[in-house]
């Protein structure tokens, strides 16, 4: 796999799937974004203190299998959308519908982790305070920084 310049992933074709393998999903484009997210509804969601986290263009992404939906506020006010196995209940993707174009997937659903080359932390004014940060990552107190070129396709 060659690696892809600048956006924390590698190769060209990323693929993944829930626990049970039938909700399946396809990246045709490399992810914008990868971190770990220590967000309040993250935590909660995953039973976790933070998750590994990758953002793509929703264009990018191809699903088969069968799944529902679900919707929740996010800390920002704007609805987030969980597309999740009927069959095992894994959240596969999110629809974060104030970042418009952008879906946000679960590393620990890709078929190969070791692609996943997180960026940075974000949220950490969230984080449980029990944890401590020490990878030598970037800590951001809020969002993600975003390519200015995304934010642009975004406001």
């Amino acid at each position: 796999m060659d690696s892809i310049k600048g956006d924390g992933i590698k190769g060209d074709r990323i693929k993944g799937s829930c626990r049970c393998g039938q909700f399946t999903y396809e990246l045709n484009k490399p992810p914008v974004y990868a971190g770990y997210c220590h967000c309040t509804e993250c935590r909660s969601r995953n039973n976790s203190p933070c998750t590994s986290i990758m953002f793509a263009l929703e264009d990018s992404l191809s699903v088969s299998g069968s799944s529902d939906r679900y919707s929740e506020l996010g800390g920002s006010g704007s609805t987030i959308e969980h597309f999740r196995c009927v069959q095992c209940g894994t959240i596969l993707y999110s629809r974060p519908h104030i970042l418009k174009i952008i879906v946000a997937i679960p590393a620990a659903t890709l078929k190969d982790a070791s692609i996943f080359k997180p960026l940075a932390h974000v949220w950490v004014r969230s984080k449980e305070p029990w944890l401590e940060i020490n990878d030598g990552l970037p800590q951001r107190s809020g969002q993600p920084k975003l390519p200015a070129a995304l934010l642009e396709q975004i406001r």
